[in-house]
């Protein structure tokens, strides 16, 4: 119960920073409720007025028909100006909860998606956002609304005859033990629908981003098959979920029904009885009966809908509740200027406390300095680039850029001095020039197509249509992988950084293009510190450092001839290597 009122209570935070429109609501509904209270009594008195003295005062009668129209006339104005507002408060803060959730998400850490399906993330932005929006505001909305009838039309009851409006309580403990009873197995029914429809999501973004993948490999049946399963389960436990609703709400009109019939059979009564109570009085008992169980009623389903929403509004709180484990230091320092050293002292790291993929490395890259790192795939040659990134930060140990530890420069200036090319480019789905822009925003055309050029890129991009304007899609998918990797290169290049990380830069592209983008790299690693993570030997051999790590050790450490003559674990990688390559395609004897 305790985190059901936390859930309610949060939201109410970001209700009431619009406190103008939330207010606004409450008094078009306080309006609409009091006039639609009133009409009751309006027929009332229409109705005895014929009982008692006919229609021979026909003024009278039609001044009743015509109050009765602007009661229910005026109470829709003042529903459709509700509505409006409310729909205006709802959209604004559906608008800022998704912001906080974006911006939180942003901030997370690489080890927050590492644990996380992408679309069980965008389940919880889009789709539980909107399910709180529609419970916990449209609840409060309604729940208001229904409190303001449920004490305007009880004070009618009892205005109008008292012994009546006790039998109209009758039902009531019956129906708020049902709705106590329902809400708790509710929230947990509807927790597992939001969990098993982000996995359906996660599924469906999987078929997506690997439509290529499961046409080449004729993957079409299997997932078709495992879509229909995630999609049974999701439909097995929404069912679930209906099905607890399907008995209570049935079960609420049923017990809402026995107060009705003792008000007809007591309502009868009076009528042969009681002199004083009258035909109409009778009438607009009844209708005021039905209007006191209608919000009744309404609040059992609000409890149903509120029970969905603290279950969305749950797994919308985790993400903003997730702890930011990599922030800015407190005391900010400046990025060195002219050093660019890079020191790894005593660093150790883990994905998870229970295994160490690296091991106490000491090792340093002098300033404008080349150091490649080399060994067999998990390693830990990738998780060392990530560290420098601070996409992670070190278990133990520390890493220097000059005589500066990384975690005493703030994120953006320590990545913005960084530039990487990955083995995994990403592209976002806009055009060439804004995904290049993205390294140095002010910079010119002409600077766009030198980098370009450098990259060997610019030749396939001045053959498309609309050149640098192309767009490209989503994560660059009309592109070749080797056409991605060129134009992650450039945007490296156009960044200018003082330090490199190339991570399999140019594993998708052909012998001869790579061999003419080495020869630019060349050119522009020449005193810049870089970290090289390759495999092919044209990166490695003119490396002024080569670091040979195997289980997140070192095994060796030293420039190619020195690791040659030695004859040890990077001898034997150099010779496997060559016995798959020609030489004289990949370098210069």
């Amino acid at each position: 119960m305790k985190s059901e009122t936390k859930v309610i209570r949060r939201i109410s935070i970001y209700l009431f920073e619009h406190k103008f429109l939330f207010f606004l609501t409450l008094f078009l509904a306080f309006v609409m409720t009091v006039l639609s209270v009133l009409v009751p009594s309006a027929i009332q008195k229409v109705l005895d007025q014929i009982f008692m003295e006919g229609i021979e005062n026909l003024s009278n009668f039609y001044l009743g028909i015509v109050i009765i129209g602007s009661l229910f006339l005026a109470k829709e104005i003042f529903n459709c100006f509700r509505i409006r507002v409310n729909n205006k408060l709802e959209q604004k803060v559906i608008l800022k909860i998704r912001k906080c959730l974006h911006d939180k998400l942003l901030k997370l850490p690489v080890t927050f998606y590492d644990k996380r399906k992408s679309g069980d993330i965008a389940s919880r932005v889009v789709e539980d956002v909107q399910n709180v929006e529609r419970a916990i505001l449209d609840g409060t909305e309604q729940g208001v609304i229904a409190i303001l009838t449920l004490i305007g039309v009880t004070i009618m009851m009892f205005i109008q005859e008292p012994r009546l409006a006790i039998l109209v309580f009758i039902p009531l403990p019956i129906l708020m033990i049902m709705a106590i009873r329902y809400a708790k197995i509710s929230k947990k029914n509807w927790r597992a629908v939001r969990e098993a429809s982000g996995d359906l999501n996660s599924l469906l973004v999987e078929d997506i981003q690997g439509n290529r993948l499961i046409h080449s490999f004729n993957l079409e049946k299997r997932e078709q098959e495992r879509f229909l399963k995630c999609s049974q389960e999701l439909q097995k436990r929404s069912l679930k979920a209906m099905f607890r609703w399907s008995i209570q709400g049935p079960s609420a009109s049923f017990t809402s029904s026995l107060g009705i019939i003792a008000v007809v059979g007591m309502g009868a009564y009076l009528l042969e009885t009681d002199p004083s109570f009258t035909t109409g009085q009778f009438f607009a008992f009844l209708l005021y009966a039905n209007m006191f169980y209608e919000p009744v009623r309404q609040l059992v389903s609000i409890n149903n809908m509120i029970a969905a929403g603290k279950a969305s509004g749950e797994r919308v709180f985790e993400i903003l509740d997730e702890e930011v484990i990599i922030n800015d230091p407190i005391s900010v320092k400046a990025f060195p200027k002219s050093d660019h050293s890079i020191q790894f002292k005593n660093v150790s790291f883990s994905y998870d406390s229970k295994k160490s993929l690296i091991h106490t490395l000491d090792f340093s890259l002098k300033n404008g300095s080349t150091t490649a790192l080399v060994g067999p795939t998990g390693s830990g040659k990738s998780t060392l680039a990530n560290l420098v990134l601070r996409y992670y930060d070190v278990v133990e140990g520390e890493i220097l850029i000059g005589r500066t530890n990384i975690k005493n420069v703030s994120l953006s200036e320590l990545r913005n001095n960084i530039g990487i090319v990955s083995q995994d480019p990403f592209l976002f789905d806009t055009t060439i020039k804004q995904n290049l822009l993205l390294a140095s925003p002010n910079s010119t055309d002409d600077e766009l197509i030198l980098s370009l050029k450098n990259a060997k890129a610019w030749n396939f991009v001045n053959e498309l249509p609309l050149g640098l304007e192309t767009l490209i899609g989503e994560r660059g998918v009309r592109l070749s992988m080797g056409e991605k990797q060129r134009l992650t290169l450039a945007r490296a290049i156009l960044k200018f950084p003082p330090i490199l990380i190339l991570d399999e830069a140019t594993s998708s592209v052909d012998v001869e293009t790579e061999w003419e983008i080495q020869k630019t790299l060349d050119d522009f690693i020449k005193n810049r510190t870089t970290l090289i993570i390759a495999h092919r030997l044209s990166t490695i051999r003119n490396a002024d450092q080569i670091i040979f790590l195997n289980n997140g050790k070192i095994l060796e450490k030293g420039s190619h001839s020195e690791l040659i003559s030695k004859n040890g674990a990077y001898a034997k990688f150099y010779k496997h290597q060559r016995s798959y390559i020609q030489t004289e395609e990949i370098i210069t004897v």
